[in-house]
């Protein structure tokens, strides 16, 4: 987590900043199942629009692995490269539950 650069992102709200993290963790919870139901279909079109929430939402905050694994899957889901979608989902779970531990010690924190 890089929470200076996720503050000075919202201008150096720390109290917008409390209110994201929170959200992340508690608004919509990441559902492993559900990423891999959606990936089971055919059309892999929604599965991505669902990496690319957790994706996009860990760019604001901070969460860089996240946003680095994030993108790695999507772009596979999407068609625009190539790779292995059971090791990148390891990966992006991985390190949502990274960032997700990462959050509640900042939480703490701040």
């Amino acid at each position: 987590m890089n929470l200076e650069a996720a503050l000075e992102m919202i201008g150096g709200e720390k109290a917008l900043l409390l209110d994201l993290l929170n959200a992340f963790l508690n608004d919509a919870p990441f559902d492993e199942a559900r990423l891999l139901s959606l990936e089971a279909k055919e059309d892999s079109t929604e599965a991505a629009k669902y990496v690319h929430y957790y994706k996009g939402a860990a760019r604001q905050l901070g969460a860089e692995k996240l946003a680095k694994s994030g993108q790695a899957l999507e772009d596979v889901l999407r068609k625009k490269t190539t790779g292995n979608i059971p090791q990148l989902n390891k990966a992006f779970i991985a390190d949502y539950q990274l960032t997700a531990e990462a959050i509640q010690d900042s939480l703490e924190i701040l």
